[in-house]
């Protein structure tokens, strides 16, 4: 079949992503959501209040509320969106143009596993996705709108998977995104730029190594 899937699916993400108009939230919204974040981050996601964000923005509560009149939940919903936002434009802009489906795997494993390790708040966003599945305090809309954007993103690896030959690939992509979304906990990152990228081939042989399996009908 050669790579037929791949460039298909890059596509249908870039287009997903162009309709996603950010232009319109201004530096104060965009300012909160990342305090949020960060917040979340460092004391706990239940632990922030609209105090807590007024604070860390040297603000009165009651403004917040001229940015996002729904408060809370408002900033959560959008914190979670800006985020993958985020995370899908650094991802395009990794595989873009790149006709290679063993490339742009490469590329993705990269994306995925640097972010994953240097920003806290990757870790974050999943542990939200993960505790929704269990509990379901996101809103509906929101959740399926997550569930979207997740299947939009395996699509990805799928794709190129299956172009590489390794043919249906869903429940090892599934696998792979444990290992990426879990590098903390096996990575042992010392900081250092060089040890960063002999773990993003570590990461990679493993990656490509689970789809290997598959092949096996494990």
């Amino acid at each position: 079949m050669g790579k037929e899937r791949w460039p298909g699916a890059v596509e249908e993400f870039g287009q997903h992503l162009g309709k996603l108009d950010w232009s319109s939230q201004s530096a104060s919204r965009r300012a909160i959501l990342e305090a949020f974040l960060r917040l979340a981050t460092e004391n706990g996601f239940n632990s922030v209040t609209m105090r807590m964000i007024a604070k860390e923005m040297a603000i009165k509560a009651p403004s917040l509320y001229n940015h996002f009149p729904d408060g809370r939940d408002e900033i959560v919903a959008e914190s979670l969106r800006w985020h993958f936002y985020k995370f899908g434009i650094a991802v395009l802009d990794e595989v873009r143009g790149v006709s290679d489906p063993r490339e742009g795997w490469r590329r993705m494993v990269h994306v995925h596993l640097t972010r994953q390790i240097q920003l806290p708040e990757s870790n974050l966003w999943d542990l939200l996705v993960a505790t929704d599945q269990v509990v379901h305090f996101l809103p509906l809309a929101l959740r399926e709108e997550v569930d979207a954007w997740v299947d939009l993103y395996e699509a990805l690896y799928r794709a190129a998977a299956e172009d590489m030959g390794f043919g249906p690939s869903f429940q090892q992509v599934k696998l792979v995104m444990t290992v990426l979304e879990g590098a903390n906990r096996w990575a042992m990152w010392d900081g250092k730029p060089r040890s960063l990228a002999a773990l993003v081939e570590k990461a990679n042989t493993a990656t490509l190594a689970l789809l290997e399996l598959g092949r096996g009908r494990w």
